[in-house]
């Protein structure tokens, strides 16, 4: 499933990708950031939205029906279809932003170059721009091939019961058959495969330092470097009919074709959201959409609940722990990492976002089987390790490239004028790094806050989180209280997205 997934993102991003970059930088920073939208709500509230899509009453298979395609309702969830479905939707964010910032970074005089020989738009598109783009496509297909190794979420809610993956055999294990034995080997194996995905990213060169701990070179050197890795850029000789085929289908639809792909993507993506929204202001005592009215019921319904409550502020206050702590653990060690200039660099930035390649079925069970040693499995504390573990990647992966991009002359002039380290710290590189900390807090916090897998783990009646709870209430009766909580969870992203670019146009007009 893994593969196929990676591919069905690849083909369905590429496109996209091409087209945003094609565009002046605020088109395309608008575009690039209506995808980022469903990458930063939560998956469980995404995939709860597919079933309201996909059920026998909604609006797919009611269009269905209005055409005449069909007599009867199409099984389009709860089987491969809807997993697979719902599974490319969560994860081709994954593969679109690092793929765009590839093909963003492709210089157009090269382009302009290869036209000026006398190559066809579609002979320069194959053999210059796709090229290029293939370092941004390698990554982002690393990415979306070693989560969906061990995805769990959307295939347990979508797919048929009985088409059980890897980490649903590895969660049945141990919460129903209690085989944890057989569980540790299952993760053993998945571990394995997610490593040896993480070492072909090393290989790749994915991580921001080559082998001996040096910062990779830049300008003139980057030059002989970039000669070097473009001759190993080739298109296997089978594959090259098939990258023809698609430079010339692209060339050729550049303009209204491409947009109206994107306009079609685009609605896609964002139609779960819609779907979310819709049901929480729902009158209707079950799920059902669309609504046969609007009423404010389900959040009435939730602020009474108790549970509901008790459940979001102990994920609220345990995700916000969790999230400082990482911060606290991870920025000394992006400083290192930025200004260190020895061997284990890249070892250690790879050890850094770990947690963020290896399946989190797997580092559920080792924090579970950690927190029974401990004696704190099902308390405060467990969670709180857990979350900043899986919160660490977000703080280096944010705060390394700022740390590089900052201008050093700044605390030296600081320094000349006999500041003390401290007070350059907190008077110059704090302050010019405050977007970037404030970034890192935020990816953080819902990296903690979105997790399911791991409090699957370790809740217990005194510590249940809130995905935890929007999951059991999804497995037992599906009512739209879990549509209220996605549409409070969207209002936060989309004014965090706001604030942010108000915060950026303030400063830019501060320059």
């Amino acid at each position: 499933m893994a593969a196929a997934v990676t591919a069905l993102c690849a083909l369905i991003a590429c496109p996209y990708c091409y087209f945003a970059a094609r565009h002046g930088r605020r088109h395309a920073e608008l575009l690039m950031a209506l995808v980022t939208v469903p990458y930063l709500t939560s998956i469980l509230i995404r995939s709860y939205a597919w079933v309201a899509i996909l059920g026998n009453h909604g609006p797919v298979n009611r269009a269905l029906l209005a055409l005449g395609v069909t007599e009867a309702p199409v099984a389009l969830v709860f089987n491969t279809f809807g997993s697979y479905l719902g599974t490319v939707h969560v994860l081709l964010p994954m593969i679109a932003l690092p793929l765009y910032a590839g093909m963003r970074r492709i210089s157009p005089a090269l382009l302009q170059a290869g036209r000026g020989l006398g190559g066809s738009p579609a002979a320069v598109f194959a053999t210059v721009f796709l090229p290029l783009s293939l370092p941004g496509l390698g990554a982002g297909a690393a990415l979306v091939f070693l989560s969906a190794l061990g995805f769990y979420i959307t295939p347990a809610l979508l797919g048929a019961p009985g088409d059980y993956l890897l980490a649903q055999a590895i969660e049945v294990r141990v919460s129903t058959l209690g085989e944890f034995d057989v569980a540790a080997a299952l993760s053993c194996l998945l571990l394995l495969l997610a490593t040896s995905g993480g070492l072909l990213l090393a290989r790749r060169r994915i991580a921001p330092f080559d082998g001996d701990g040096s910062a990779r070179p830049t300008v003139a050197g980057a030059a002989g470097l970039r000669r070097r890795r473009l001759a190993t850029l080739r298109w296997p000789r089978a594959a090259e009919p098939l990258a023809a085929c698609a430079a010339q289908a692209l060339a050729s639809s550049a303009g209204p074709l491409l947009g109206g792909y994107a306009g079609v993507l685009l609605a896609v993506l964002l139609a779960p959201m819609a779907v979310v929204v819709a049901l929480a202001f729902s009158s209707a005592p079950y799920l059902t959409f669309p609504p046969p009215g609007y009423a404010l019921r389900w959040f009435r319904t939730l602020a009474a609940d108790g549970a509901w409550l008790a459940s979001a502020g102990f994920s609220l206050w345990i995700a916000l722990a969790a999230a400082v702590t990482a911060l606290a653990a991870g920025t000394p060690l992006a400083f290192a990492l930025a200004r260190g200039r020895h061997a284990a660099r890249r070892g250690l930035w790879l050890l850094a976002v770990s947690p963020m390649i290896l399946p989190h079925i797997v580092i559920g069970l080792g924090m579970f089987f950690c927190a029974v040693a401990l004696g704190i499995n099902g308390r405060p504390a467990s969670f709180w390790l857990a979350y900043a573990v899986i919160g660490l990647p977000y703080v280096v992966i944010i705060l390394l490239p700022a740390l590089e991009r900052l201008d050093g002359d700044l605390e030296r002039a600081a320094a000349s004028l006999g500041a003390s380290p401290a007070a350059v710290l907190r008077t110059v590189t704090l302050p010019l790094l405050a977007v970037s900390l404030a970034s890192a807090l935020l990816f953080a916090f819902l990296a903690g806050f979105d997790d399911l897998i791991i409090g699957l783990f370790l809740s217990s009646p005194k510590a249940t989180t809130l995905a935890v709870r929007m999951w059991e209430d999804i497995s037992m009766e599906i009512s739209p209280k879990t549509a209220v909580v996605g549409t409070l969870q969207l209002v936060v992203v989309l004014g965090v997205m706001a604030a942010s670019w108000a915060a950026r146009k303030v400063g830019k007009s501060l320059r």
